[in-house]
């Protein structure tokens, strides 16, 4: 169908656990002209950002980690009171997607958005509640086109998030850990990082441990051993983390996650900034040079793109009690 395929999803079916087996493909999901008007302009994510998204990369027709990144949207629903997903319905929407591309460029980006619905405070909610037009608004598209993931080394700053590691048990209502639609302090830590003149930041809380970066998280190498903030800080649980952790199992090498003091983080022999089936070298951290090896990179996106790590990705996680 093209570089750019975008897909409207049908939200009825999308939530809960229907039975979709007998559900023709055409019922899941209609692809549309990307360049058309396709979203209410009433709907939620517009208004008010109240909704999900998931992002990966499409490896020459593999969605990498899509398992986890569909687990990780069912957190998110969660956490934002949104109906279960069906993992059924969208992992056969998300192929549907794929079959339509048709682009030589081999790795694309895929993103999956979920948001609320109409808005039912405005007249255009009201009516369509009324007429039992309620569920959620479900869409996904491939691009080709847009900016695509490179593994260039990249500089970081680190900033600080404005609250202590704690807030996420005291104030679960931040929706930390849920990955959604409301981007603006992401895009403002960017703005500060064009300002800066770095590439991208890694947060932390104010009494100095390591949370995240605006969309992807730090892994950092000590020897042999890999170390990753643990997740119920407050962070999302990074998928390509998971399969960072597992290439580096893989290797006979070791990897932890822990509540990962700033100061530590900065003393890391390497540093990694992963996401949407990436790994890329960080070279700098706050003026600090980091070394890198980029036959390692290459090898690791090697093993990411090819399904090495997948099976092992899904089974890793943090264990035990959070201190």
């Amino acid at each position: 169908m093209g570089s750019i395929v975008l897909g409207m999803v049908n939200g009825a079916l999308m939530f809960g656990n229907e039975d979709v087996s007998n559900v023709p493909d055409s019922d899941l999901i209609a692809l549309v002209d990307p360049e058309s008007a396709n979203i209410n302009a009433f709907d939620l994510s517009v208004l008010r950002g109240d909704g999900i998204f998931e992002a990966t990369t499409v490896w020459k027709g593999f969605p990498v980690s899509l398992e986890n990144h569909l687990r990780r949207l069912a957190h998110s629903a969660a956490l934002m009171d949104l109906p279960k997903p069906n993992i059924t319905a969208l992992t056969r929407a998300v192929k549907q997607l794929i079959a339509a591309y048709d682009d030589p460029e081999p790795g694309p980006l895929l993103r999956i958005i979920v948001s609320r619905g109409l808005d039912q405070e405005t007249g255009i909610g009201r009516a369509a509640a009324a007429a039992g037009d309620n569920q959620p608004t479900v869409f996904m598209f491939i691009d080709a086109k847009g900016a695509l993931h490179e593994t260039d080394p990249i500089s970081m700053a680190s900033m600080t998030r404005g609250y202590p590691s704690d807030i996420t048990a005291r104030a679960p209502w931040l929706l930390n850990g849920a990955k959604t639609l409301s981007y603006a302090f992401n895009c403002a830590v960017h703005r500060e990082c064009a300002r800066r003149g770095v590439g991208d930041a890694v947060l932390y809380t104010e009494d100095g441990y390591t949370l995240e970066c605006p969309n992807s998280s730090i892994v950092a190498r000590y020897g042999d051993r890999l170390i990753t903030p643990d997740p119920r800080i407050g962070i999302l649980h990074g998928t390509s983390q998971r399969e960072l952790f597992a290439w580096a199992l893989q290797e006979g090498q070791h990897a932890h996650y822990k509540k990962l003091p700033i100061a530590e983080l900065r003393e890391a022999d390497r540093l990694y900034m992963v996401h949407g089936g990436w790994v890329i070298p960080v070279n700098a951290l706050d003026g600090k040079a980091y070394d890198y090896d980029s036959a390692e990179i290459q090898t690791i996106n090697a093993a990411i793109h090819d399904g090495r790590t997948h099976d092992d990705a899904l089974a890793i996680g943090p264990r035990g009690d959070y201190e």
